[in-house]
């Protein structure tokens, strides 16, 4: 049987010593992956310069591109324009990845049904101590009405004996996809670019093909990002209002006719928490406080959910 050619796609950004660990994690494969792309972006040369460093010692061909702006889907696509593999990995640069994690991906594409594979990660804050496991579920599942359910990292040890199931969505901290069952990375959402491997999942889904969820397969994750933080602390425009814009852009772009209207009513009516629409407001003013200001929230919301929702339209009818 012919084995699939691999790249590994790795944006980095201002985490040097944390992507020096990660590309280590990757020369001790036991399946090696044909080439390991990094893309330093903006002025952080110190990336570059860590990169190149350690190119002489890894047991790989790892190659180094710019981005001039700092971004994770354009930096993203740069990767994959440049990259020749026929399945696509993308792993944080702030996560290791066990040595069996490219080989138990590729051990799914024997299937040719299959065209995105995920799986969890362990996360450990910056002390070490790993955060509390979590028994939660579903996995990976996009509800009929358009609400997008996680639940796909810190799981309980004993679900590493689960087996792989097929899921919705996953998580780009650890994910592969076969190249021919997507088009490219979402570039009409907005940064932190939540989402775009939603929209990755539901284009190898529209292309015919099934994602897998492999709760054997886990990294270990070590976040420094803290626009998922709780509260309202933060960049509220880059964690709330371009999270609600991506939300209403990948579902009006992936959504049947039929489900567009009761889609779009829950971004407006119900809404999350985090991101309100009408109903879930009462229940953001009781956990957040401030209720002058979750009205604000609310209303600048909705606009983005709005305006996210008819970005998404275009981009459906200009693909037809």
């Amino acid at each position: 049987m012919q084995t699939l050619t691999t790249s590994v796609l790795i944006p980095s950004f201002r985490r040097a010593e944390r992507l020096s660990k990660c590309l280590q994690s990757i020369a001790r494969q036991t399946c090696q992956p044909d080439e390991v792309i990094v893309v330093w972006q903006a002025d952080d040369t110190l990336t570059k310069d860590t990169a190149e460093q350690i190119r002489e010692v890894l047991s790989y061909p790892l190659r180094i591109v710019h981005n001039p702006k700092a971004g994770i889907v354009p930096a993203e696509n740069l990767a994959l324009e440049a990259s020749q593999g026929q399945v696509i990995f993308l792993i944080d640069d702030d996560a290791v990845a066990q040595p069996e994690w490219i080989a138990s991906h590729l051990r799914h594409y024997t299937d040719s049904n299959i065209g995105a594979v995920g799986g969890p990660a362990n996360n450990s804050y910056q002390d070490g101590i790993p955060f509390p496991k979590r028994s939660d579920e579903p996995v990976g599942k996009l509800r009929w009405y358009g609400k997008p359910i996680g639940n796909m990292h810190d799981q309980e040890r004993a679900w590493l004996t689960r087996s792989p199931q097929p899921v919705d969505h996953l998580v780009g901290y650890n994910l592969s996809v076969r190249r021919q069952a997507f088009d490219r990375f979402e570039d009409g959402l907005k940064p932190y670019w939540q989402m775009f491997e939603l929209d990755v999942c539901l284009q190898v889904r529209a292309h015919g093909f099934s994602v897998f969820f492999d709760f054997a397969n886990v990294v270990d994750h070590y976040p420094t990002n803290t626009v998922y933080a709780d509260g309202r602390d933060g960049d509220i425009s880059v964690k709330v209002y371009n999270a609600a814009y991506n939300h209403g852009f990948v579902l009006a772009k992936h959504s049947a006719w039929f489900l567009r209207p009761l889609r779009f009513l829950y971004l407006l009516g119900l809404g999350s928490v985090s991101k309100p629409g009408l109903f879930a407001f009462p229940f953001a003013v009781k956990r957040y406080g401030s209720p002058l200001r979750e009205i604000n929230i609310l209303v600048k919301t909705w606009k983005y959910h709005i305006a996210g929702w008819m970005a998404g339209a275009r981009a459906r009818q200009s693909s037809v």
